[in-house]
């Protein structure tokens, strides 16, 4: 007792970082409910997180300069990664893109593609699970982001948002079983292109199952798979992953596929909302 009178300032120090401690543990495992009290957590650890993330990059940062080679090659990837952004977006024809706007005017849905801004964001947290499929951002609705706004990395797509409040965002991964994706994969024949359409979503355990719409559809082991831009959400045109199986099955007579997801989840840190 003698010593906490003595060193008092140090003992309320110790008791406020020791509650912190404690108050952080609580809400990390709070923060996967979307009760309020879930929410306020995922605001304390967004909030808790935030500098340690900065100082994270800052180091990163101070260690590339004190090697020229190596800030050149971080000053490469930061510009492929710049690149690989904008080539999302773009992987479509005019030709395709008109075709789609005027398929998802016949289906009455959203138009497939529209101005977004995109914002950068830092993966906060993971739901405490192997799969990856449900994580945390540090942005939130004070830079526009809302449910389903959509999530994407360099390497292609990441999700879509679940819900969201003031410095972070809920979102939910392409791996999950419940998100589903309209895609499409081109096929040669001849000497024309030929685009079949099909949906797809997580079969829970790190990769995507999906089938082909068309009875005449066809895919291959290697097949890129993009976003068609039909349903609302997704734009059209943006990497979802590669075609790992492709095969017919008796039950409905249209072509199945397992599709491995193009972005790596467990090794995500940013990422960019389309808002």
């Amino acid at each position: 007792m003698r010593w906490f009178a003595r060193h008092r300032f140090f003992a309320v120090i110790a008791a406020v970082l020791a509650a912190l401690v404690v108050l952080y543990a609580v809400s990390v495992n709070l923060q996967g409910d979307d009760t309020t009290v879930g929410k306020a957590a995922r605001s304390f650890t967004t909030f808790v997180q935030k500098p340690f993330i900065a100082l994270r990059d800052r180091i990163a940062g101070d260690g590339a300069k004190g090697d020229t080679q190596t800030a050149e090659i971080e000053k490469l990837k930061e510009e492929i990664e710049k690149l690989k952004l904008e080539l999302q977006t773009s992987k479509l024809t005019s030709e395709e893109y008109a075709e789609l706007k005027g398929l998802s005017e016949s289906m009455n849905v959203a138009e497939p593609t529209a101005d977004r801004k995109p914002v950068a964001a830092n993966v906060i947290s993971y739901n405490n699970t192997d799969t990856f499929n449900i994580f945390t951002i540090d942005v939130g609705s004070e830079d526009g982001v809302a449910r389903d706004s959509v999530v994407i990395c360099g390497d292609g797509l990441v999700g879509r948002v679940l819900s969201s409040d003031k410095g972070w965002a809920r979102v939910v991964s392409i791996t999950d079983e419940n998100n589903r994706i309209g895609f499409q994969v081109t096929e040669q024949k001849g000497d024309k292109s030929v685009d079949f359409l099909g949906l797809c979503s997580g079969d829970g355990e790190g990769d995507m199952k999906g089938s082909l719409l068309d009875e005449e559809g066809f895919a291959k082991v290697g097949d890129e798979v993009i976003t068609s831009g039909l349903g609302g959400i997704y734009p059209a045109g943006v990497t979802i992953g590669t075609v790992t199986k492709a095969e017919y099955t008796k039950k409905n007579q249209l072509m199945e596929l397992t599709i491995e997801p193009a972005t790596y989840f467990k090794g995500l840190k940013k990422v960019v909302v389309l808002v």
